[in-house]
């Protein structure tokens, strides 16, 4: 394991070069005098080797990785354990990779370590960031005509609380003579900067140059070329850290709360609201147990768990270890958030249980229950939102959750 920062170099589609950037943000820290970790996280299409020289085989003696030694950086990849091998796996197997990669490798005494993400912000990406105990943020890469896919991320990352360091733009056009060609069109890096208020490091041209340095294995920017690195590094220096172990205290006593919310919960929606109705509407089946599991941070581990079915237009418990025919897994200030209405998302919309479904904060399983279970919990969460009867009861002890 190791206390290093983490930085993320992400970006919503492949090919934008944040291999680039992150051998270069690595590069950059070693210059002052940092101790530096390269973790290549991008599993199943990793390209690093394309840019620096790695040794062929990662020491695999002991009870630990132990990541290789490049020109004085640690540096973790796949392409030093199966080579040039292409690797498909599940995303529970990528997760176990990704935890062994950090918690089970010999990183050593670190300052930094810079992850070059896989593309998008699925499993992989969520898992990094819940495996370091510290966290710096995201330095997104985009490029011109990824301009969409630059808000979508910066927004997701918002949304989820993630610190966004800043922006670097790739191949943001060709100079030839006094000419700068927009080979993908007009660059759009300072109006997303300033609509979400996130730092733009700046532009890294398309360069024969750039191509020389790659294909010598030595892809290290330097003067103007670098100047977007230079910017990211001295926002990275400083930054600090979230440290997230007073929340993982603070979570140590929520099984009691969460009981008595969700106690809470279902006795008011019993009381003041038409169960029955709301059943018929989303044809949602009577009989069918509903296991429902309030997830830590990590969506992995169980704080409480409940089972109950609609029966007769009321939700009642139902006793031992049934097999549910449906199971929700929530964080419980999903929860909160949606009946109290007091989380407002990055485009302005309050935060709902769609939006805790697109956020990975809540999970559904079970046949066709995807949208009959969401929409039939939706009609339930909100009439009990709107209810101040129930409210008076609920309020004060959802409050409380997180």
């Amino acid at each position: 394991m190791t206390d290093a920062n983490a930085i993320l170099v992400s970006s919503g589609k492949g090919g934008t070069g944040k291999t680039l950037v992150s051998i270069n943000i690595a590069r950059k820290l070693m210059e002052k005098d940092r101790k530096v970790g390269l973790l290549d996280s991008d599993f199943s299409s990793t390209s690093i080797k394309d840019f620096i020289n790695l040794p062929e085989n990662m020491d695999l003696s002991g009870e630990k990785f132990h990541p290789v030694n490049c020109d004085g950086m640690k540096v973790f990849s796949v392409s030093v354990l199966f080579g040039d091998e292409a690797l498909s796996m599940d995303g529970g197997q990528y997760s176990e990779l990704m935890r062994d990669a950090v918690k089970s490798s010999d990183w050593g005494d670190l300052d930094y370590i810079v992850v070059d993400s896989p593309p998008g912000f699925g499993e992989i990406w969520r898992r990094t960031i819940e495996v370091f105990d510290n966290f710096l943020g995201c330095v997104i890469v985009s490029q011109p005509a990824h301009r969409l896919d630059l808000r979508r991320a910066i927004t997701l990352c918002k949304d989820l609380d993630v610190e966004v360091l800043g922006i670097v733009e790739n191949m943001s056009y060709l100079q030839v003579g006094e000419e700068k060609l927009k080979i993908f069109g007009e660059s759009g890096l300072e109006e997303v900067g300033k609509e979400f208020g996130v730092d733009v490091f700046g532009q890294i041209p398309l360069s024969m140059e750039v191509r020389s340095l790659v294909e010598a294995k030595k892809p290290f920017l330097t003067g103007e070329l670098g100047s977007p690195i230079d910017r990211a590094v001295e926002k990275i220096l400083n930054s600090k850290p979230r440290k997230p172990g007073y929340l993982e205290r603070f979570k140590a006593f929520l099984g009691g709360v969460v009981d008595k919310a969700l106690i809470e919960i279902v006795k008011a929606a019993n009381r003041e609201i038409d169960i029955g109705a709301i059943q018929r509407k989303f044809n949602y089946p009577g009989g069918s147990i509903i296991q429902l599991n309030f997830m830590k941070e990590d969506m992995q581990h169980v704080i409480s768990q409940w089972s109950f079915m609609v029966h007769e237009g009321k939700l009642v418990a139902v006793e031992g270890d049934p097999q549910p025919d449906y199971r929700i897994d929530v964080k419980p200030e999903a929860i909160k958030w949606v009946m109290l209405g007091n989380r407002v998302m990055t485009d302005g919309t309050r935060y709902d249980l769609k939006k805790a479904l697109t956020l990975g904060d809540m999970r559904i399983w079970g046949e066709a229950s995807m949208a009959r279970g969401a929409y039939f919990l939706k009609e339930v969460f909100d009439e009990l939102s709107r209810n101040e009867s129930a409210m008076t009861k609920i309020r004060p002890i959802l409050e409380v959750l997180g």
